[in-house]
């Protein structure tokens, strides 16, 4: 029996190795339809390749697609800005930006020029006569040195009349409390002296029955010393114009101790135009042309005026 197959076995063989292949290639033809996706599938990934913005910010958004938005669908609108909404936040970090009020017209309008009014200023009047006929609670004006003398002029009547009210002018010109320069420019007010005291048996004043003058005495210091040694007459008078006010302050102090009314009258002399050789008119123009502020406006003054007498003697 020979070792040759025969032609019909080759032929079976041949077949049956090509109907493998085929089934083979069918197969791998099946399996690679099979991982194709299904329409379902294909729009189940799509959906998963989207976007979901879900709730942010506490506000819901809608699922769109990753490819771009939707027109068919509704964007969430961007957060406008309300400015009638104040939040706290923005009160605090935001500066106040209210714009101010419209200014006042009286603000914005020019002032006119303050023109001093009657009742700030001391008016005189120059008559002639005896300046020590006053009647009783009269303020009595003279100008003095700084030294502490009453020896020559109008002064030393008033040394005479006064000795009471001398001794107090000298005692405050020898304190040590202010030097002579420093006087000059202030005012001293003397009280008159208090009324005697009666007796009681027959009702008599003190003293012999001599009646003491009630007179307040007001003292301004315009010159450091007397004579030839006086000061020139600039300095007098630039002054009288800061002792006549400070004097005006002491009266009202006074009144506010005493009670409203313990001044009756105001007389001078005319200061500065005796043996400190300074024109009247010149001293004069100082005092009326001085305003007076709060304070040194005295309740004698009539309306707000201050009413002086001057006297010439005889």
């Amino acid at each position: 029996m020979s070792g040759k197959r025969p032609a019909s076995a080759n032929s079976a063989s041949n077949g049956s190795r090509q109907f493998k292949q085929t089934r083979l290639n069918f197969f791998t033809s099946s399996r690679s339809q099979s991982k194709k996706p299904s329409p379902e599938t294909e729009e189940r990934q799509e959906k998963s390749t989207t976007v979901t913005a879900g709730t942010r910010d506490g506000v819901d958004t809608e699922t769109k697609p990753a490819t771009g938005p939707d027109p068919s669908v509704d964007l969430p609108k961007p957060e406008q800005t309300d400015n009638s909404i104040v939040t706290a936040e923005a009160i605090c970090q935001e500066p106040e930006t209210s714009p101010p009020p419209p200014p006042s017209p009286a603000i914005t309008s020019p002032q006119p020029a303050l023109i001093p009014t009657p009742s700030s200023k001391i008016r005189i009047t120059d008559r002639t006569g005896d300046l020590f006929a006053a009647p009783p609670n009269s303020l009595l004006i003279h100008a003095c040195n700084s030294v502490g003398s009453w020896g020559g002029g109008i002064a030393l009547a008033f040394r005479n009349l006064y000795p009471e009210a001398f001794q107090v002018y000298r005692a405050h010109c020898a304190a040590r409390s202010m030097t002579p320069e420093q006087l000059v420019g202030t005012a001293l007010l003397i009280p008159p002296p208090p009324p005697p005291r009666r007796e009681r048996n027959g009702g008599k004043e003190e003293g012999g029955g001599k009646k003491k003058r009630q007179h307040y005495i007001g003292c301004l210091f315009t010159s450091r010393r007397y004579g030839k040694a006086r000061d020139s007459p600039e300095r007098i008078l630039s002054a009288t114009g800061p002792a006549m006010r400070h004097l005006m302050r002491l009266v009202v102090e006074e009144e506010r101790r005493e009670g409203a009314g313990v001044i009756k009258e105001v007389r001078m002399c005319r200061i500065n135009a005796g043996l400190f050789a300074v024109p009247w008119e010149r001293s004069k123009k100082v005092i009326e042309e001085l305003e007076l502020g709060e304070g040194q406006v005295p309740q004698c003054a009539e309306e707000g005026v201050v009413k002086v007498v001057a006297y010439e003697r005889k």
